[in-house]
């Protein structure tokens, strides 16, 4: 089988003629595939070396391309397998690899085609492969969107006839596909990781926490500083929320030039709800655990509020495998409504009551409050929270009626 391995790249600035390391730069991850018998795809490698995009990004196309790999040397194929009959070349064959092996709602084999595809146009375009090789037809397919007023819009893109088109689950989701805990399950899940209190679970209590009542994303949550949560200021738009004296929210910068990572470097300010501040800064400063793993630290990484056993920040990587080990034991444990638990429900979860309460007082302004509140680029994203509740409100109505209607009363 092929192999992926990661390295630390470092941006490098020509100085006096001579091309040195920019040490003020972060490095950042980059991925590489070798062949099983150990030679590097050199192609690929330069691919994903170059590429401009998120780390998770990179990543994910990474590992695309690897199971590509795998499927060509399976198959004793090479990557550049395009003979004249169609149904033999190797893009076209690893297509129906992907479909006769995905499910209908699943979204990786149009992903996987995808970032293959893209990685042909990409070899082609730096002119290091034939540019007149005949790899697919291109053609002309209408795209829906939403605009900024929530319209839905239908646009005209261009793709390829190897795209893999694929069925959204019959179920209304919100930010990323996903959908929101209810109330009682977010409550339920807070509940166990306080009660069960290892090492990791208090650690995941503490995301859970920020993930449910401020909406952060995990990329900003791992990057989250203890100086970050000094520099609180009060949002004076809560003072007036109630008279209890700990109604009031605390603003804390985040994006570029803050430390706090936020998606497509958005400028904005996480809001912190006063109780969950002091949680978290009480979490940081006094947790016997996290002092331990501070102690461990680089002096660039000791004020992170969350670090590992090795005193490292958490990787995307460290983050997906604490979650697998606690599905594995909320699901022993018989709390099998969180068997496929994403930690981006919690952001879901959060957006979601933020656009139910604002709805409540005003649906003109709830988008532009949700919005800021979570950080969306765009209001289309947005939108999506509103149209969840009232189009689960209208099947709450319906499921009610139905049941009415064809169970009868003999059922209750």
């Amino acid at each position: 089988m092929a192999h992926l391995e990661s390295y630390a790249a470092l941006p490098y600035i020509r100085i006096d003629g001579d091309w040195a390391p920019r040490e003020s730069s972060k490095p950042k991850t980059k991925y590489t595939i070798f062949w099983s018998d150990g030679s590097l795809w050199m192609e690929a490698h330069r691919y994903l070396a170059e590429k401009r995009v998120k780390s998770p990004t990179i990543r994910s196309n990474a590992y695309d391309l690897k199971a590509y790999a795998d499927w060509l040397e399976e198959n004793n194929l090479h990557w550049l397998h395009f003979p004249i009959k169609r149904e033999d070349r190797c893009l076209e064959r690893f297509r129906g690899h992907l479909i006769n092996t995905s499910t209908k709602t699943s979204s990786l084999a149009s992903r996987r085609i995808n970032a293959v595809v893209n990685f042909y146009k990409w070899v082609k375009a730096r002119g290091l492969i034939d540019k007149q090789l005949e790899m697919w037809a291109d053609q002309q397919i209408a795209a829906t969107y939403f605009d900024q007023t929530g319209f839905n819009r239908t646009l005209s893109v261009w793709t390829t006839d190897l795209r893999i088109p694929h069925r959204k689950a019959n179920i209304t989701s919100v930010e990323d596909g996903l959908m929101p805990l209810s109330t009682e399950d977010r409550d339920t899940l807070l509940r166990y990781l306080k009660q069960n209190s290892s090492e990791q679970n208090i650690i995941l209590h503490a995301m859970f926490t920020l993930g449910f009542f401020t909406g952060a994303r995990i990329g900003s949550i791992r990057t989250l500083r203890i100086e970050n949560l000094k520099s609180a200021i009060v949002d004076p738009t809560s003072i007036s929320i109630g008279e209890h004296p700990d109604s009031f929210i605390l603003l804390i910068a985040a994006g570029p030039g803050t430390g706090i990572d936020t998606k497509f470097d958005v400028r904005g300010y996480l809001r912190f709800l006063k109780p969950v501040h002091e949680f978290i800064l009480e979490y940081a400063e006094t947790n016997v655990t996290r002092l331990k793993r501070q102690a461990k630290a680089s002096k660039a990484n000791k004020s992170l509020v969350f670090l590992t056993k090795d005193g490292n920040p958490y990787s995307e990587a460290s983050i997906n495998t604490a979650l697998s080990d606690l599905r594995k034991a909320l699901v022993r444990d018989n709390l099998t409504q969180f068997h496929d638990l994403k930690f981006h429900q919690s952001r879901a979860t959060c957006g979601t009551e933020l656009a139910r309460l604002y709805m409540s007082v005003s649906d003109a302004n709830a988008i532009e409050h949700v919005r800021d509140w979570l950080m969306h680029k765009n209001a289309s994203t947005t939108w999506k929270y509103v149209k969840f509740l009232k189009t689960s409100k209208t099947a709450r109505k319906v499921n009610k009626e139905f049941t009415n209607q064809f169970l009868g009363p003999n059922f209750f």
